[in-house]
């Protein structure tokens, strides 16, 4: 039955594999690859007969399947291993919590007994050097309040004098400015003065009609600019007098506001004298604290496998707690997974063991032999090789 399936599969492929190839190609390499296909099934079917081929099927087929299962089951007692390692560390981190102490255990609890000593004197240092740092912050910042209020009160003084200052400059300017209006006004005056007198010696000595109403006109007209030059004579002294007064009045607020400013800068000063001790001291502590910070980070890190790794002794010596029993019971469960996984895995051995490998090998020879001669046959029939 099984040479005529593999001769009728055969019989469709050969006529596949010169109909495909050339006139050209060499019929001793077409040959020889069907002669090695042809003894590859007469092998088949040799095997067959003498009751081997079912025999080593068998056992192939049967050693495969065992050992995938004992792959799986590797693979799932790696996962099951990852979960008990879990489940130690969370045993271990639990007990340290709940404070569940043992003789067998003592000199691990008693190791992360003396790092936890260390966390909590190195904490209590630290809180002591935050109470110093909140304290000289607290005196820092009343400083800079006291002397930023200062430094207000005196900017605000200066700021009002500057405003005096610069309306007494104004007044001062406006006053020069009515003074040379005065001066101005003057000159244009006695000009005015000096020409009607010039007009009205001339007209004197004139001979026209109307000689005596031009003259009164000027006569009249010099009375008016004699009394107007009378009057602005009599206003330049006096506004010129008041002239020293604004100067002493500007000259005294620029001198308090040049007082004032230098009060701000010697506020200034002291303020930063006072606090560049402060400061000093501010970051000194902030360097302890973080080198403390630093410190039980690394005793944290280096007690954290430490409570971990107490789990496998705690799991060993399983103390009585009702704060571990959930834990104990969780581990019991894979403990027991583990078992089954192993006692599954010794029958697949023990299985393994009685059947003949030998057979099983040969299987697995046989399918690798003809894959080997399947494909050379068709790379001589195809005129590839």
């Amino acid at each position: 039955m099984t040479s005529s399936l593999f001769f009728s599969i055969f019989g469709v492929l050969l006529p596949t594999f010169f109909a495909q190839t050339q006139p050209t190609q060499n019929w001793i390499t077409i040959a020889i690859g069907i002669v090695l296909i042809l003894a590859f099934i007469g092998l088949l079917v040799w095997f067959y007969t003498t009751g081997k081929l079912q025999q080593w099927y068998q056992a192939g087929t049967q050693s495969g399947r065992w050992r995938i299962q004992d792959l799986q089951l590797s693979n799932e007692a790696k996962k099951i291993e990852k979960v008990k390692t879990v489940q130690i560390e969370e045993l271990g981190q639990k007990a340290w919590q709940s404070k569940v102490s043992d003789p067998n255990y003592a000199q691990g609890w008693a190791d992360i007994e003396a790092v936890g000593t260390q966390i909590d004197r190195i904490r209590e240092h630290s809180r002591s050097l935050q109470d110093n740092l909140n304290r000289l912050s607290t005196e820092r910042e009343e400083v800079v309040i006291n002397f930023d209020n200062q430094i207000s009160q005196v900017e605000l003084q200066r700021k009002e004098t500057e405003t005096k200052l610069k309306q007494a400059q104004s007044s001062l300017r406006q006053l020069e400015s009515d003074i040379d209006s005065l001066a101005s006004e003057k000159s244009s005056l006695q000009r005015e003065i000096k020409a009607t007198r010039t007009d009205l010696i001339n007209t004197e000595g004139s001979d026209e009609p109307d000689r005596d109403e031009i003259l009164g006109n000027l006569k009249s007209r010099l009375d008016d600019l004699v009394s107007q030059l009378l009057e602005v004579s009599n206003d330049e002294p006096e506004l010129a007098g008041r002239i020293p007064g604004f100067q002493s009045e500007v000259l005294a607020l620029n001198t308090r506001v040049n007082e004032l400013s230098d009060q701000v800068r010697n506020l200034e000063g002291q303020k930063e004298q006072e606090l560049e001790p402060l400061d000093l001291q501010l970051e000194a502590l902030e360097k302890q604290l973080r080198t403390k910070s630093e410190e039980i980070k690394d005793l944290e890190q280096k007690m954290e496998p430490m409570i971990k790794s107490l789990g496998y002794q705690v799991d060993t010596a399983r103390p009585a707690s009702e704060a571990l029993q959930e834990n104990y019971s969780q581990l019991d469960a894979t403990y027991q997974k583990l078992a089954d996984n192993t006692q599954e895995r010794t029958e697949i051995d023990a299985n393994l063991g009685e059947l003949d490998m030998s057979a099983s090998r040969n299987f697995y020879l046989l399918i690798g032999l003809g894959l080997v001669v399947l494909v050379l046959g068709i790379l001589l029939i195809t005129g590839v090789l």
